[in-house]
């Protein structure tokens, strides 16, 4: 058989205007190449439709004419759903069959399923359940009873139980790398790869539907996986064969690695072969010095960590992240010792989040000296905790507008107050480091006279935040076209402003 994978990769934004636009992602996924690698090992034929804008409807049924594949296979989260069950429903009208798998089809399975274009959805995890479909519908026996499938049947649904997880990553084909064109993605311009090398969570963060993820399997005390050093290893000489142009890696599991003993394994592996500077992500409550020292040793030149409120309120009651202030400053510290880049991931406009406790979280920013900062409006996705909260709360609407710039909004920090604190974060973050580092006596009177200015009810939050927003527009534009047409030079301002490997 031959599946057509169709892979939606943008955001979508409105305007202050009210027009919306999408912006292009580019980025590599690992569970299509994981997807792709099982079905070419059983035989089966794959491509990959890399959407990086909604497609007109000629240009796609185009494109499938020209694929003719047996299955159309679409990956969707719930920001571009809507916009994929268009594609499929384009799909069906040439009369070809269509599936859907990503976190929406497996945490929203009847509203997916409910979409005309869809014929079948994949709950979970797919390697299995996909390549048996394809062995079945090649081998013209029926599929109806395959663990994790729905299939819509008329007016009929057959939902079977979701199958177990895949206890052992190692017995996986390699991910099939070739299915995307690395140097064109979006990393491939600052020849940067991707890679995952673990599966699963142990945390239940309320923002995150991992813990609602975990719940559907059988063996879900199995959920937390990883592939042995050695094949992680592997994975990597793959995907060096398969884009011999990368000069870096980043390492995409949430934590890298949470194992002392994986890690020296790994460290001592990676450094016999290879010597490309790489970037992982870790948590604070988890980060070591031990494991900073590994990291260090193997060129690890960038850390991110996840902060998301400095407000420990909100961090630890509202988001359920069990983590102390003292425990990521000393996590930041750490990086900083190893000589290493941090970048600290935050969010604004949080529930239950007020203008002071936002101001926790740019002090916070302020004290651990991370050299790249994120700070994205905070949306609630449902089938998590979080958007529950805010629903209940009336916060926001139950029915999600995954276009809306805001869609959580508190009394006293409605809209206009959570843009502004997400346009000028990174501003009042500078200010704060530049107060601190003032002697004591003249620092405590900079910082009072700071916390006064943001929290003044006559600031001219809109016009700000228009300002902020334009400035930032324009950084965004110079970067991106920097990027694609002269990436050494990129790679070199870069190196300046974050260090040399950076």
């Amino acid at each position: 058989m031959r599946v057509l994978f169709v892979y939606p990769d943008f955001y979508v934004h409105k305007h202050g205007d009210g027009r919306i636009r999408y912006e292009p992602a580019g980025w590599y996924n690992e569970g299509l190449a994981s997807l792709s690698a099982t079905l070419k090992q059983r035989g089966h034929e794959t491509a990959l439709l890399h959407l990086l804008c909604p497609p007109a409807k000629e240009q796609f049924q185009a494109q499938l004419r020209r694929q003719r594949p047996d299955l159309v296979a679409f990956s969707l989260r719930s920001e571009v759903f809507r916009i994929g069950a268009i594609c499929a429903q384009w799909a069906k009208e040439l009369g070809y069959p269509t599936i859907a798998g990503g976190c929406h089809p497996t945490l929203a399975p009847e509203e997916s399923l409910s979409a005309p274009g869809l014929d079948i959805l994949c709950r979970g995890e797919g390697e299995v359940a996909l390549a048996e479909l394809c062995d079945r519908l090649e081998a013209g026996r029926d599929p109806c009873d395959i663990p994790s499938l729905w299939f819509k049947r008329g007016d009929q649904i057959i939902a079977n139980p979701v199958g177990e997880v895949v206890q052992d990553l190692d017995a996986l084909p390699i991910p099939d790398y070739s299915l995307f064109d690395l140097p064109g993605l979006t990393s491939g311009q600052t020849y940067t790869a991707l890679a995952s090398f673990t599966r699963g969570c142990p945390y239940n963060c309320t923002y995150c539907c991992n813990q609602t993820l975990r719940s559907i399997y059988p063996n879900r005390s199995r959920w937390l996986r990883t592939r042995s050093p050695e094949n992680a290893i592997a994975c990597l000489q793959a995907l060096k064969a398969a884009y011999p142009q990368m000069r870096y890696l980043r390492v995409n599991d949430d934590i890298f690695h949470w194992s002392e003993e994986w890690l020296e394994e790994f460290a001592h592996l990676y450094k016999a072969q290879f010597t490309m500077p790489l970037a992982v992500h870790h948590r604070p409550n988890l980060f070591t010095e031990r494991m900073a020292q590994l990291l260090r040793e193997i060129g690890c030149y960038q850390i991110y960590f996840g902060v998301e409120s400095g407000n420990e309120y909100i961090r630890n009651a509202v988001l359920r992240r069990r983590m102390s202030n003292e425990e990521i400053e000393r996590a930041f510290a750490l990086a900083h010792q190893a000589g290493m880049i941090t970048t600290a991931y935050n969010m604004v406009g949080l529930p239950y989040e007020t203008m002071e406790r936002a101001l926790d979280t740019i002090k916070l920013n302020a004290r651990i000296g991370a050299e790249r900062i994120l700070n994205p409006i905070y949306c609630p996705y449902p089938h998590t905790d979080l958007y529950d909260i805010a629903v209940e709360a009336g916060f926001c609407p139950a029915n999600v507008g995954y276009e809306e710039e805001v869609v959580c909004s508190m009394p006293g920090y409605e809209a206009d107050r959570v843009r502004f604190v997400s346009a000028n974060f990174k501003a009042f973050v500078g200010a704060y480091r530049a107060a601190y580092r003032l002697p004591r006596a003249l620092g405590q009177r900079a910082e009072r006279l700071l916390d006064r200015l943001f929290l003044w009810p006559r600031l001219p939050h809109r016009l700000l935040t228009r300002l902020a927003y334009a400035r930032q527009r324009a950084a965004v534009r110079s970067k991106s076209l920097l990027r694609r047409t002269m990436p050494g030079l990129y790679i070199f301002l870069r190196g300046l402003a974050f260090g040399r490997h950076a």
